[in-house]
């Protein structure tokens, strides 16, 4: 960042009993985003160590050697949690270890260099997830360095300790936002309803009109980039929903559980609903079972009903209600085809009231001027799965829209309490 950026001159360096031995691989000393290198600057009692260079291979050996209790804290297999029952069972002064870096080099650093197996291995507990968003979190409950530093200074030193600790991480968040672009906290408007959260996953209500992530629009903030700023971490898109339509939008908070999810997708074991208002309200209309073109093919609007570059898709349909010509539609696509509800329902005599690509324009327009409704009518609802760590059943619901629920309501059409946003 800019040197009229920098905190040098908000830095009170905590004077504590425990020294920090920081263990960087020498490439990450020169990356902008480590945050190890601001413990340095706060704790007095503290050095950095490097390793991964063949000339200078590091050892850690003698550092048992200084009658302290040496600990390292890092998750690895047979780590003890680290809390006042394990600080109080030896009264020696404590040398924590830090290995700093991405996952991989951390792994290996705590295996490999002399001296920190014999180290008494530490996890911290349970805790909230990290504020820092900058770099990508490869373990769900991934915290930056500094964040892991400040809470075992809040266990081995005191909540003093750690709470000066992060005041000084969210100064840093904070600067190197603004640094890239973002010189004002996220706005309240800004901010997505979170429909459901856990340290694998987060399930959002996504409002019409926003982008899952960039693409060809030019939106400055899609779901993707709110979403991480908001919790402040890095989240990864396991599905997606169209820019136009609203409802639950799920994303996975690492690329493991991102992969599980995406495979259950594919395995087709994630049941999704969806509510559809369309022009025409057929009973009868209960399954489309019709191949649909590729992605790529899907935006080709002169893409022929003879093409041959198709797959099966199938949609199952439940009429809920009919207002005049149009009816309320449940819609729960079997197979995750590119707009397969709206190009199924297209392919019916069915087109959804406001879609601009398969349906009608005339229909659009009556919707316009005489309910003053703007946007496609297809709000996604439900998805119901089964938890790719836990195995429990889920099932997020998203409310729907204001201007969608006081459409059906006009429209004197059913609407499922628990889908109406509270007031």
């Amino acid at each position: 960042m800019h040197v009229d950026a920098c905190l040098c001159a908000e830095l009170v360096p905590q004077e504590v009993g425990t020294r920090l031995v920081l263990v960087m691989h020498h490439r990450e000393t020169e990356k902008t985003t480590a945050t190890g290198p601001l413990a340095l600057a706060a704790l007095p009692n503290s050095e950095v160590r490097v390793h991964g260079l063949r000339e200078t291979p590091l050892d850690l050996t003698a550092l048992h050697d200084e009658g302290r209790r040496v600990l390292l804290l890092f998750p690895r297999e047979g780590a003890r949690p680290l809390d006042e029952v394990m600080r109080d069972e030896d009264p020696r002064a404590v040398t924590l270890i830090v290995p700093d870096g991405n996952w991989r080099q951390a792994t290996r650093a705590s295996r490999r260099i002399p001296g920190m197996e014999r180290a008494e291995a530490v996890t911290l507990p349970a805790g909230g997830s990290t504020r820092w968003g900058v770099r990508r979190e490869t373990r769900a409950a991934g915290l930056a360095t500094f964040e892991a530093i400040a809470r075992a200074m809040g266990i081995l030193e005191s909540e003093e300790v750690q709470s000066k600790l992060e005041a000084l991480f969210d100064r840093m968040v904070a600067t190197t936002q603004a640094a890239g672009g973002r010189a004002e906290p996220m706005r309240d408007e800004e901010a997505l309803r979170i429909l459901y959260a856990d340290e694998d996953l987060v399930a959002i209500h996504k409002p019409a009109g926003l982008l899952v992530h960039r693409g060809w629009g030019n939106d400055e903030r899609p779901a993707l980039q709110r979403v991480r700023d908001q919790i402040g971490r890095f989240v990864y898109p396991v599905h997606r929903l169209d820019r136009a339509t609203s409802g639950v939008l799920l994303f996975a908070l690492s690329s493991e559980v991102a992969s599980d999810m995406q495979a259950l997708f594919r395995a087709r074991e994630v049941d999704k609903t969806y509510l559809a208002l369309c022009r025409g309200h057929d009973a009868t209309l209960t399954r489309v079972d019709h191949p649909l073109a590729l992605a790529h093919r899907a935006r080709d609007t002169r893409a022929k009903d003879g093409d041959t570059d198709k797959r099966p898709a199938v949609t199952d349909f439940r009429l809920l209600g009919q207002f005049e010509r149009y009816g309320l539609f449940e819609a729960k696509p079997r197979t995750g085809r590119a707009h397969q509800i709206r190009r199924h329902l297209k392919h019916a005599a069915h087109p959804i009231i406001g879609d601009v690509r398969y349906g009608k324009g005339e229909h659009n327009r009556i919707f316009r001027e005489r309910f003053d409704f703007h946007r496609l009518a297809l709000h996604g609802s439900c998805l119901g799965f089964r938890h790719p760590r836990s195995g429990v059943a889920m099932e997020i619901r998203a409310p729907l829209d204001d201007d969608f629920a006081a459409l059906l309501e006009r429209l004197g059409l059913p609407v499922d309490p628990i889908m109406l946003v509270p007031s």
